[in-house]
């Protein structure tokens, strides 16, 4: 049995939640920029940098470089776009 631990402080609010998953939503369609993502959503980018980090860091989404432009991508095992 994997023990895990516990997470630290309050549970996400459901806002952030569906913000997130929507963010994730948009990248299932093909890679974007972070400014795209935040003209897309309508975010600021300070909120969708910050979406973006809580992906990453549960592995749902990557970082990748397009054309010299840093894109994110659905971190579903391909090579990046």
């Amino acid at each position: 049995m994997q023990q895990t631990t516990p997470r630290r402080g309050r549970p996400r609010p459901t806002e952030t939640i569906e913000r997130d998953n929507q963010i994730h939503a948009l990248l299932v369609d093909g890679a974007l920029s972070r400014g795209q993502i935040a003209q897309e959503t309508g975010l600021t980018a300070d909120l969708v940098h910050l979406a973006l980090r809580r992906l990453q860091r549960d592995d749902r989404v990557r970082q990748c470089l397009q054309h010299g432009v840093i894109v994110w991508s659905v971190a579903d095992g391909t090579p990046c776009p």
